[in-house]
């Protein structure tokens, strides 16, 4: 079993998320980059679902030995994050209503 099986699948609560990007900076750094280049390849909007897939794709193929799990649960908190900390992608992801809505502090 992995590091990461401290962390429960079915848990989406802000705390547990707030416990993985703690503990996963390089997750946030990856979505970061792969939104931004998206963004200034012209697309006007993007799905988070995408991007996480993206993450999948390169942790798995691209990087060897650097491969690590991220939970499904975490995408409506990342999308949410990435645009409230990057000005550029305000905006940028195609969102729905998520208990990230009411968990996550405005000031994230």
């Amino acid at each position: 079993m992995s590091d990461q099986g401290r962390f429960a699948w079915g848990d989406a609560s802000y705390e547990a998320f707030r416990a993985f990007h703690a503990a996963n900076p390089h997750v946030y750094a990856h979505l970061r980059r792969f939104a931004l280049e998206a963004k200034r390849s012209g697309r006007p909007r993007i799905s988070i679902n995408l991007l996480h897939e993206r993450l999948r794709w390169f942790t798995t193929i691209e990087v060897q030995g650097d491969a690590f799990k991220v939970n499904n649960n975490w995408r409506p908190f990342y999308a949410r994050l990435l645009m409230h900390e990057e000005p550029e992608l305000a905006g940028f992801f195609e969102t729905r209503r998520a208990s990230a809505d009411e968990d996550m502090p405005q000031s994230a």
